[in-house]
């Protein structure tokens, strides 16, 4: 059996910007584990051309691709089309396959199978109905199948109660955007590997936003994420162990993300971020299957907090291979 891994990510743009100039460091992690591991490891990128770029890989014959691609022709929605090539071309790769990358990229698509099965996600609209809002409400407009802090910041939060809000909304294309409920509340992020029947969850952090002053909406965007100067960047920080006084809640989160892993069939690696308003319910932002494993990631933070080393997390990911 080959001893070869082909460790596959999108090509870079000619100036990447920071979020996408990350992948890079993801690929040294992987391939520093690999090697590890005793694996050799070859390193490709996938652009436009997605034949030309990935036939060569059937050539190789690797034991496994090990898949960070993060966006195909610029776009996150189409993620689901590499995992599907590969598993035409009986190719195996790691990471959630390609159904559950094409349901969980679709955000109102995902909110809606949560909710028709009992999981808990804030309300949406499209953005052809903000007369419908609540006027005591706040809200969000966030892309539909687009990775969720791209291009988000504070202001796409606004007051269902002011004037303009119609107008305003109306700007967005419905094809694109939607609107979601905004939970006021303690943010978790859930990070687990495994597959369905089988998951193993890492210790939760919680997103805490210090000297946020009264009004200003506390999210994690582009700013919080990859601007280091910026005060979102400074001032939001992860903290774990902050749940000990409050094991229901934790096992309460730990069974929400469990859940999505199930419903969506996702196997190798993925990611929940969950929001818990005054109800005490845990409400499902976003699932994010294959999220970043570079080595500043929250989900790399959550293993190491549990103990293991970035080898041991890669070998728990590559156990599920598809």
């Amino acid at each position: 059996m080959s001893s070869t891994v082909i460790i596959l990510h999108n090509r870079l743009s000619e100036h990447p910007t920071p979020d996408e100039q990350d992948v890079i460091n993801q690929a040294l992690l992987v391939s520093k584990a690999l090697e590890n591991l005793g694996y050799k490891c070859l390193v490709r990128d996938v652009g436009k051309d997605l034949y030309q770029d990935l036939i060569p890989i059937t050539e190789i014959k690797p034991a496994f691709v090990f898949n960070l691609v993060e966006s195909v022709l610029g776009c996150t929605g189409l993620l689901h089309i590499v995992p599907s090539i590969l598993h035409a071309w009986n190719i195996p790769y790691t990471g959630v396959g390609e159904e559950g990358l094409y349901l969980t990229t679709r955000k109102t698509l995902a909110k809606k199978i949560m909710r028709d099965h009992g999981i808990k996600t804030p309300a949406w609209f499209s953005t052809s109905e903000a007369g419908l809002l609540d006027k005591h409400k706040k809200y969000i407009v966030k892309p539909i199948a687009e990775e969720g802090s791209a291009g988000l910041d504070e202001q796409h939060v606004f007051d269902a109660s002011l004037p303009q809000t119609v107008n305003w909304i109306g700007t967005f294309d419905p094809r694109v955007f939607f609107i979601e409920e905004y939970i006021d509340g303690r943010e978790f992020n859930l990070s687990a590997t495994g597959k369905p029947g089988a998951y193993n969850t890492y210790p939760i952090p919680e997103m805490t936003f210090k000297d946020y002053p009264p009004g200003k909406a506390r999210i994690l965007g582009y700013r919080s994420k990859w601007e280091e100067d910026s005060f979102e960047y400074k001032n939001t920080t992860r903290r774990f162990d902050t749940l000990q006084d409050n094991p229901q809640l934790a096992a309460g989160l730990r069974d929400t993300a469990i859940a999505c892993g199930e419903v969506f069939g996702l196997s190798g690696y993925f990611r929940v971020d969950i929001r818990v308003g005054t109800d005490g319910v845990p409400a499902v932002l976003e699932v994010n299957g294959n999220p970043c494993i570079a080595g500043d990631s929250g989900f790399i933070a959550a293993g190491l907090h549990a103990g293991y080393s970035p080898t041991e997390i890669v070998k728990q990911i590559i156990a599920c291979l598809n």
